[in-house]
């Protein structure tokens, strides 16, 4: 398959595997990974293999899902199998104004599609967003089981007494939760301990993946190096394949040699945003030589093992940089930057989300304050490739670094 053959998401990845990364193995292994995640576990659930449950992509309730004996399905994947089609179904049938966030309109239309079929429980966070918010009650009336959690942030200075309420509060939710799954309060801590023993040991060995990739910044171009990322959250429905590709991908990397020429070229850059369904705007980074070689996202706090499991999960959300406050987040992009001695800084958001769309804006004035350049960009959530715009900004905006 050639670049200009690319009609979708489903092309890009197939053109990433077997064109960009035909040398790698567990590159190949990872793409597919994520290309099978929701049919897979769609289809092993209709064969009775299973039980799983819609999920947001990351959150605490993941590793409960698995220690429950449950498959987390996160709902964002849904995008890549998202178009017009679904975007009209919730503007059409459920009345979502058109300026709302494209990742719940695609949301909805899949779960609209869905209805009476396949994975009939939800869950989500009452306090995401608003839009969201009307989406878990629309689906109740579709006769999908929705369970919204509270969500506990904790605010900047916020300890002693204060932060212990926060976690006893966050200990409530997750046995509510438990029981929501299973139909007992009743938590397996022998199960979550190993889902906790697991967590800490897969952060370790993609924190080593990414520390190895500054020696080799095109090994792993921008779109694996995403899906790299968002399988630490919920291993694709496979956490021990997806554990093995890991392990391959740390052999191939420290055995590869070093190319000083690809060091001397590559332009650094710090990736702040959801993973965009938009792969076009990963091409157009890469081909600009640029490297995504830094994430907000993911600041691989490690879960606090000497704890027993349930307390070890509150207060690894509450001890979480992101876990609140846009200043947290703040702190973890100049980690980021430093780390990777980054020279430029993507900002990247889906169209119609307001929230998001301020924290971009406050992230990009205060960099500019600082004298770092950066860029804000926002794209659809349904299939659809990326605006010739979006294009031209990108390359320009990592041609200016060069």
């Amino acid at each position: 398959m050639d670049i200009e053959d690319i009609q979708s998401p489903r092309d890009y990845l197939i053109y990433s595997k077997e064109e960009v990364h035909h040398y790698s193995p567990a590159i190949g292994k990872l793409l597919d990974l994520s290309t099978s995640y929701v049919y897979d576990a769609e289809k092993a659930y209709a064969e009775g293999k299973i039980n799983a449950v819609w999920s947001r992509a990351s959150g605490w309730e993941i590793p409960l899902a698995y220690a429950s004996d449950i498959i987390p399905v996160a709902f964002s994947e849904m995008g890549r199998l998202s178009d017009l089609e679904s975007v009209t179904i919730a503007e059409d049938y459920y009345q979502f104004p058109q300026e709302t966030c494209s990742m719940v309109k695609c949301t909805v239309g899949q779960w609209h599609k869905r209805r009476g079929t396949g994975i009939k429980r939800i869950i989500g966070a009452s306090v995401a967003c608003e839009p969201y918010n009307l989406a878990w009650e629309l689906m109740r009336k579709e006769d999908y089981d929705v369970h919204a959690i509270d969500v506990v942030y904790r605010a900047p200075g916020v300890k002693g007494e204060r932060l212990e309420q926060l976690v006893q509060f966050l200990i409530e939710q997750i046995y509510e939760t438990a029981q929501w799954l299973t139909g007992s309060k009743e938590i397996n801590e022998d199960k979550l301990k190993i889902e906790i023993l697991r967590k800490n040991r897969l952060i370790a060995k993609v924190r080593k993946v990414l520390e190895l990739r500054l020696k080799h910044p095109y090994y792993m171009r921008s779109l694996p190096s995403i899906y790299l990322l968002t399988g630490l959250n919920t291993y694709f429905g496979k956490p021990a394949e997806y554990e093995a590709v890991l392990d391959d991908l740390i052999r191939e990397l420290e055995t590869a040699p070093v190319n000083q020429r690809d060091l001397d070229k590559v332009i650094p850059l710090v990736w702040v945003g959801s993973a965009g369904q938009e792969f076009g705007i990963y091409e157009a980074i890469d081909q600009a030589g640029g490297a995504l070689l830094g994430f907000r996202g993911y600041p691989f706090n490690n879960y606090d093992e000497t704890l027993p499991p349930v307390e070890a999960l509150a207060r690894h959300v509450l001890g979480n940089q992101e876990a609140g406050a846009s200043i947290y987040v703040q702190k973890v992009i100049e980690q980021e930057l430093k780390k990777v001695k980054a020279r430029g800084l993507v900002l990247y958001g889906y169209l119609g989300c307001s929230y998001g769309s301020v924290a971009r804006e406050m992230w990009r004035d205060y960099f500019h304050k600082k004298g770092f350049p950066s860029i804000n960009i926002e794209g659809t959530f349904q299939v659809g490739p990326p605006t010739g715009q979006i294009l031209t900004r990108i390359r320009a905006f990592v041609e200016m670094l060069a």
